[in-house]
């Protein structure tokens, strides 16, 4: 949802400091294996939220025209960015497994967990969006010819 709704450098930066805070509870606050494998998982993370962001900051022109084009580049961000960030996590996953089990039921899970906090923030950003949409161009009273 940064690559939608931040330039593209800021969301770069965001998506980079949540990577990073993640690591950080992941190897300090929850003990994950300081292995090979938890670091190749790690930078497979990051490399995949890098290709995410990226992705849905391309953001074309019909999503810059209208509410519609808006919401519809959100919805194709979003399924974009997910796929490119599983793709290369079950491209990775059958080398690198580690007793772990993933299918198709446990990516779709994720998808919807995914899905619904990508709505709840789109939707407090087209809130603060139309909010300031509003205060730029008030709507003129009818009462006054």
């Amino acid at each position: 949802m940064g690559g939608v709704m931040l330039n593209r450098r800021r969301a770069i930066a965001v998506a980079l400091t949540l990577w990073l805070v993640n690591q950080v509870i992941g190897f300090g606050l929850r003990g994950y294996p300081l292995s090979a494998t938890a670091f190749t998982w790690g930078a497979l993370m990051g490399i995949g939220t890098l290709l995410a962001v990226a992705f849905a900051a391309i953001r074309p022109g019909f999503s810059q025209s209208s509410w519609a084009g808006h919401w519809l580049w959100v919805a194709i961000a979003l399924i974009g960015g997910f796929g490119l960030f599983q793709g290369l996590i079950m491209l990775a996953y059958p080398m690198m497994a580690d007793g772990h089990f993933m299918d198709w039921a446990i990516v779709v899970k994720i998808f919807a967990t995914q899905a619904r906090w990508a709505g709840a923030i789109a939707l407090c950003h087209g809130a603060l969006l139309g909010r300031q949409v509003t205060a730029c161009h008030p709507v003129p009273d009818q009462a006054t010819p």
